[in-house]
């Protein structure tokens, strides 16, 4: 087997990876997709507990949670290669290379373009950069046509995150929105994600509110609207009934579904208006 190294600025050293990795596991959701879509499923010897998609994940060995892993599950599979995200996996990450893993984490997107990168950039590190460039080009076709068909609301998004949580300029999900034509109206706050503040949201109004579910949080559009009456908001999203119910793991998720979520959401927006 030959090695490459490749330098991570997460980690700030080099990493010696193997050329063609035969067992791969894959502790990103995100990366268990594309290694999905690019076809290195065959290599991927484990996933975490939050990897969902593809549905065939299911039936892949759990090596442990998103932030934690089972390090006897992780000796007898063996992994030639171990994928992750930085961000909040970036301490696990260093702990996996303390103890001689060949760990890569990869940098989460910071705009909806940075998902694009994320693809080519797994299909660089695992020998498979004619599938990753193939899958780019089919994503940045949905990209172009979605942007072509970009209505212009104001709008808001919210996630339930065993708390709401929304975004500000540094998310991507905002980047997410404006693609699709929905101007978030915390676009300027100098943040990546942050707590709803009421006296914030009051100072604005807004067309649409899009709520991703969670785990905990309200369950229908009827709690949801409830929920943002209670904080005072006088909005036009409110009055008129326009609020957009997400699943779970749909926006926050930036796999390569990431865009046909995008479509679905621009669909749901059009009905609305």
């Amino acid at each position: 087997m030959t090695f490459v190294r490749l330098f991570s600025e997460a980690l700030g050293c080099y990493v010696e990876l193997p050329d063609r990795p035969r067992r791969i596991v894959s502790l990103a959701p995100s990366i268990t997709e594309t290694l999905y879509e690019i076809g290195a499923w065959d290599e991927v010897v484990g996933v975490s507990e939050f990897c969902r998609r593809p549905a065939q994940a299911e039936l892949k060995p759990r090596v442990g949670s998103y932030l934690t892993v089972d390090y006897s599950k992780l000796r007898e599979l063996r992994p030639d290669l171990i994928l992750s995200s930085t961000g909040a996996q970036l301490s696990l990450a260093m702990e996996l290379k303390s103890k001689g893993y060949p760990v890569y984490p990869l940098p989460l997107p910071t705009t909806v373009y940075g998902i694009l990168e994320t693809v080519l950039n797994v299909g660089r590190i695992v020998g498979r950069c004619a599938e990753a460039f193939d899958l780019t080009r089919r994503l940045l076709s949905t990209l172009r046509r979605l942007l072509e068909e970009r209505v212009n609301v104001r709008g808001y998004y919210e996630v339930f995150l065993g708390t709401p949580v929304t975004v500000g300029r540094f998310s991507f999900i905002t980047s997410s929105l404006k693609v699709v034509g929905i101007n978030h109206i915390l676009e300027d706050v100098a943040a990546t994600y942050l707590e709803p503040d009421a006296s914030l949201l009051k100072s604005h109004d807004c067309e649409v509110v899009v709520y991703e579910l969670g785990e905990g949080g309200p369950k229908s559009s009827r709690d949801v609207y409830g929920m943002l009456e209670r904080r005072g908001l006088g909005w036009e999203a409110l009055r008129r009934k326009r609020v957009v119910l997400l699943q779970p793991d749909t926006l926050t998720s930036y796999g390569p579904s990431h865009f046909e979520h995008l479509a679905a959401l621009l669909r749901e927006v059009k009905r609305l208006l």
